[in-house]
C-alpha cells in the first residue's frame, strides 16, 4: 500500500436495512430520505451466538487458558480515564492465517467472539502465500511512486471477486478517546503482538502526520468502520490495505457479515498487468472537493480522471455539479409534498448517472427512491418494479445472494410502509 490511505467509508444515504453491508463510497446525499454529504456508512454487525460466553478480562478467568476458551492469550487490560470502564486486548492466534486481535470492553468480546465459530473462506491466498484452495488473480508489486500495490495476474470478469480479506486487528473507537495514551499503546501493541503473524500488519503503510505511535498510525491510515453489534470499532484488513486508490476505480468492496471479511470484486473487466484500484472517498464528487477529501492522507490522484484534459476536467465537473443539485432538488421535492417533480428529477438523474460512470455506484439507490415515490403514491406495482430492480443490482453486484422473491421486495415495501406512513 502507498501513502495513498483513506480508509473511510461514506454513506450512500441509504436506509441500511436495503444496503446493509460495506459499499464503494458514493455520492453520499443521494437518497429521498437523508442528505449528507459525508456519514459514515456502518458496517452490518455479525450473526451473534445468543449463548455467547461470559465477560472475562484480567482478573475473572486468569490462569492458564482453558482448552475450550476463544482466546489463545490471556486478556490485557487498562482502565479508562476515571477508572470507569475496562478495555482489554484479546487474541486468537489460530484464527485464520495470521490470528484475529481486538481491543474493546468484556462484555462486548463476549457478545461479537462467536463468529469465531464461523469457519473463513480462504478461496485466495492471505498475504501472497499459498494458504488458499486456489491461484489469486492478482500480485503485490512494487508501483512507482505509488509504493505497495495490486496488480491483475490474468483477465478479471466484470463483479467477479478479486481478493477476499478477514478483520486482524479490531478496535473500540470510544477506546481511543477513554483509554491515555501510554496505557492505549500498550494494549494496541499486545493485540498485534500476540497474533500470529505480526509483521502482516507491522509492514503496513504509515501516513498519519497525527499519531504518536506506530501501530496508531496504521490504524489511522489503514482501518475501516466495523461495528460489533451496536458498537463502532474499527479493524484491519491487511491485504485490502496494499490496493490503491484511484477516483475512477476498477474494483469496490463487499463486506460478509458472519466472518467479518472484505470482499473486493471487479466494477468492471480488468485486464491482465492493470493495477486494481478502489476509491478511498466519495464517488460523484468534483475535481476540487476530492483533492480536499485526499489531502489529510498527504498525496495528490494520479489516476485518469484526475489527470485528463483541463477542458475534460472541467466537463466533469459541471456534470457531478448537476447531480449533487438533482439530488438535493428531488430530496426536497419529496419532503416537501410534489412527488411528481421528485419522480422526474429521480429519473434525469439516472439518465445522466452513465455519463460519469456513476450508474454502478448509485443506480441501485435511484431505483428505491422511484420504489418509495410510488408507493406514497399508492402505486405498488411501479413500487415493486422498481424495488426488484434495486435488489437486483445488489445481487448482481454480489452484495446479496438472491434470487429476488416476493418476500424480499415486501421486506423494502413494509419497511417503506413504516418510515413513510401516510405522507401525502
Amino acid at each position: 500500500m502507498s501513502v495513498q490511505r483513506a480508509k473511510q467509508r461514506h454513506s450512500l444515504g441509504l436506509i441500511a436495512a436495503l444496503l446493509p453491508s460495506l459499499i464503494q463510497a458514493t455520492l453520499g446525499h443521494g437518497s429521498l430520505t437523508q442528505y449528507s454529504a459525508s456519514l459514515q456508512f456502518p458496517l452490518e454487525p455479525p450473526t451473534l451466538d445468543v449463548s455467547c460466553p461470559l465477560p472475562v478480562d484480567d482478573r475473572v478467568g486468569n490462569g492458564p487458558v482453558a482448552s475450550t476458551s476463544l482466546w489463545t492469550h490471556q486478556p490485557k487490560c487498562e482502565f479508562s480515564k476515571g477508572a470507569t470502564k475496562k478495555y482489554c486486548a484479546y487474541t486468537n492466534s489460530q484464527h485464520g492465517p495470521r490470528g484475529w486481535s481486538i481491543v474493546t470492553r468484556p462484555e462486548t468480546a463476549a457478545d461479537s467472539a462467536s463468529f469465531l465459530n464461523y469457519p473463513l473462506n480462504m478461496t485466495w491466498p492471505a498475504d501472497n502465500n499459498t494458504q488458499g484452495t486456489a491461484a489469486a488473480p492478482y500480485k503485490l508489486v512494487d508501483i512507482p511512486g505509488r509504493g505497495i500495490g495490486v496488480v491483475a495476474t490474468r483477465q478479471i470478469k466484470q463483479y467477479e471477486e478479486v481478493m477476499l480479506d478477514y478483520a486482524t486487528v479490531l478496535v473500540d473507537i470510544m477506546f481511543t478517546t477513554e483509554v491515555s495514551a501510554f496505557l492505549g499503546y500498550r494494549l494496541l501493541h499486545a493485540a498485534v503482538d500476540q497474533l500470529a503473524d505480526p509483521d502482516s500488519v507491522l509492514a503496513l503503510e504509515q501516513s498519519n502526520g497525527y499519531a504518536r505511535d506506530k501501530v496508531e498510525n496504521i490504524l489511522r491510515t489503514n482501518a475501516f468502520n466495523t461495528p460489533l453489534g451496536d458498537v463502532p470499532h474499527i479493524a484491519l484488513y491487511p491485504l485490502v490495505s496494499r490496493i490503491n486508490h484511484g477516483c475512477n476505480p476498477n474494483a469496490y468492496t463487499r463486506f460478509r457479515h458472519e466472518t467479518l471479511q472484505l470482499s473486493i470484486g471487479a466494477l468492471r473487466d480488468i485486464a491482465e498487468g492493470e493495477e486494481i484500484t478502489h476509491s478511498y472517498i466519495p464517488l460523484g464528487l468534483t475535481s476540487v472537493e476530492r483533492a480536499q477529501k485526499l489531502r489529510p492522507w498527504g498525496f495528490t490522484c494520479t489516476c485518469s480522471l484526475c489527470t485528463a484534459p483541463t477542458d475534460e476536467i472541467a466537463a466533469s465537473d459541471a456534470r457531478r455539479r448537476e447531480l449533487q443539485e438533482l439530488n438535493g432538488a428531488a430530496r426536497s421535492a419529496f419532503q416537501a409534498g410534489r412527488p411528481y417533480e421528485a419522480l422526474r428529477l429521480t429519473r434525469q438523474i439516472l439518465a445522466r448517472l452513465p455519463r460519469e460512470d456513476l450508474l454502478f455506484g448509485l443506480g441501485s439507490e435511484q431505483y428505491e427512491n422511484l420504489a418509495r415515490v410510488y408507493y406514497v403514491l399508492g402505486e405498488k406495482a411501479e413500487a415493486e418494479k422498481y424495488v426488484r430492480k434495486a435488489l437486483g443490482i445488489r445481487v448482481e453486484q454480489g452484495y446479496d445472494e438472491g434470487p429476488v422473491g416476493e418476500r424480499e421486495v415486501e421486506v423494502v415495501l413494509s419497511r417503506f410502509a413504516e418510515e413513510e406512513g401516510v405522507r401525502y
